[in-house]
């Protein structure tokens, strides 16, 4: 539950991110629990002193990234949500995601996405940087590695899921798992995320 202190910690944070990272949650929202589920969403924002309505959000705007850590949290707060869900709602966001959609429109699928995918992280994120660690094509797997991403660790779980789908797209043949294996939370320099598949 999100207190009032970590709520004071979290207005404090650096950094700022696209509009369509808080729309494509209120999506995500709206899809599974309806106008109702959205509006238990924005009455607890209000109940925080910091109100928050979604679709006053432009995809294309600069925002605080405590809005975006803050919006997870109040939605893990609201319907109950574990780490499993967090990663749930991170997979199904990039299909609402109006960035997504504009991402692979120009993206020539598999290794282009890969070599667009830091690019596609700047797009979103004032603040730190997306690099590909490590491509294994033999044992079918491949890591990202998040760094100078200090920010908050319910994103963990939600980028897992992310991560996955949205390579999902391009390796349209594979089935693929995600995993954090490294994270700056846990004492770790950056965050690792390994991306695996099977054919």
């Amino acid at each position: 539950m999100l207190t009032k202190k970590d709520f004071q910690e979290i207005v404090k944070l650096d950094g700022q991110v696209r509009g369509s990272t808080l729309n494509t949650d209120a999506a995500c929202i709206h899809s599974q629990e309806g106008r109702k589920g959205l509006h238990r969403v924005e009455e607890r924002f209000r109940r925080l002193g910091y109100p928050l309505e979604y679709h006053h959000i432009k995809d294309m705007g600069w925002y605080p990234i405590s809005l975006r850590v803050l919006s997870l949290c109040v939605l893990r707060d609201v319907f109950r949500m574990d780490e499993s869900d967090l990663k749930k709602l991170g997979d199904t966001a990039p299909k609402f995601s109006f960035m997504v959609k504009v991402f692979m429109k120009f993206s020539d699928l598999r290794d282009v996405a890969l070599d667009s995918i830091p690019g596609y992280w700047r797009m979103h994120y004032s603040i730190g940087d997306m690099k590909i660690g490590e491509i294994n094509e033999e044992e079918g797997y491949l890591t990202f590695h998040l760094e100078n991403f200090r920010v908050h660790p319910i994103l963990c779980p939600y980028f897992e899921g992310y991560l996955r789908r949205l390579l999902q797209f391009g390796f349209v043949d594979e089935q693929l798992v995600s995993l954090e294996t490294k994270c700056m939370h846990k004492g770790d320099t950056f965050h690792e995320y390994r991306i695996s598949w099977k054919k």
